[in-house]
C-alpha cells in the first residue's frame, strides 16, 4: 500500500461527511476573499559579489510576486539576498510566475533555458490543493516536468501549510491542509527516487499574521522575506556540498 493511501482516504471520507458545508465554505471563501494583483517592476535581477549563481523559479502566485506590491520585495530578492551572504556568491535570479495556474498548466508555460541555471526552483500546488487535482495526475505532472527540466537541478518547495491561512475558515482549512499535506508526500517520495531533485522544507515557523498579506492567502513582505530565508538555508547546504 502506497504511503498515501490512508491519508487519501481520509481526505474523501472528510469530504463525504463535510461536503455540504465544505462546498458552501469553499463558494463563500472565493466570493469574498480579496482579489491582489502580481507585483510590478523586474522579474530578475542580482545581488552580491563572488562567483556567479543562476537561479530560476517557475510556479503560481508566490512566483509572481501576488501580495506584494514590487517584485522588490518578492520571492526572488527575498531568496537570493541571503543565499548570496551565506554562499559568498552573486546571486542571479529570474521569476517566472503564473497567478493561479496548476501544475498541468505550468507545464504549457515553461520557459525555454538557452543556458541552464545552477538550480530551478519550483514552487507549485496551492491551486493543484483547492482544484483537487488527483494524486495519480500530480505524480504523472512532476514526471512530466522532470522530463522536460531533466538536465537541470531541481528543488521543489512544499505546499505552504494551507491550514494556517487565514482567509480559510474550518473545517476547511483542515481539510485542504490535509490535501497540501498529501500533495507534499508525493513530491517528497518523487524526489527521493529522481537524480538531481530535491525536496526543500520552510520550517515550522507557524503563519503569524504578520507574514501573510491582506488576503490572508498570500505571503507579505515579511512572508516572502521569511520563506526566502527559511530556503535558503537548504539551498545554501546543498551549494556546499557540490
Amino acid at each position: 500500500m502506497r504511503r498515501n493511501s490512508l491519508g487519501a482516504a481520509l481526505f474523501w471520507l472528510l469530504f463525504l461527511g463535510l461536503a455540504p458545508l465544505l462546498l458552501w465554505q469553499g463558494r463563500r471563501t472565493r466570493r469574498n476573499t480579496l482579489r491582489l494583483p502580481e507585483a510590478i517592476g523586474p522579474q530578475q535581477g542580482s545581488c552580491g559579489s563572488g562567483p556567479p549563481l543562476k537561479l530560476h523559479l517557475i510556479g503560481e502566485s508566490p512566483v509572481a510576486g501576488v501580495g506584494v506590491a514590487m517584485q522588490s520585495e518578492g520571492i526572488g530578492p527575498a531568496l537570493a539576498m541571503p543565499l548570496s551572504s551565506q554562499l559568498q556568491r552573486q546571486v542571479y535570479w529570474h521569476c517566472h510566475g503564473h497567478n493561479g495556474a496548476t501544475l498541468q498548466q505550468l507545464l504549457g508555460k515553461l520557459p525555454t533555458l538557452t543556458t541552464p541555471p545552477d538550480a530551478v526552483i519550483i514552487m507549485v500546488g496551492v491551486n493543484d490543493t483547492t482544484q483537487l487535482t488527483s494524486l495519480v495526475q500530480w505524480r504523472q505532472q512532476l514526471q512530466q516536468l522532470k522530463a522536460v527540466l531533466g538536465n537541470t537541478t531541481l528543488f521543489f518547495t512544499p505546499v505552504p501549510p494551507m491550514a494556517q491561512f487565514s482567509a480559510l475558515p474550518k473545517p476547511l482549512n483542515l481539510w485542504l491542509g490535509l490535501r497540501a499535506h498529501l500533495l507534499n508526500a508525493e513530491v517528497a517520495l518523487f524526489c527521493s527516487q529522481q537524480t538531481r531533485c530535491h525536496y526543500l522544507s520552510y520550517g515550522k515557523q507557524p503563519l503569524s499574521a504578520q507574514l501573510l498579506a491582506a488576503d490572508g492567502f498570500h505571503p507579505s513582505a515579511a512572508g516572502y522575506k521569511a520563506m526566502g530565508e527559511q530556503l535558503s538555508a537548504s539551498l545554501a547546504q546543498h551549494f556546499k556540498q557540490v
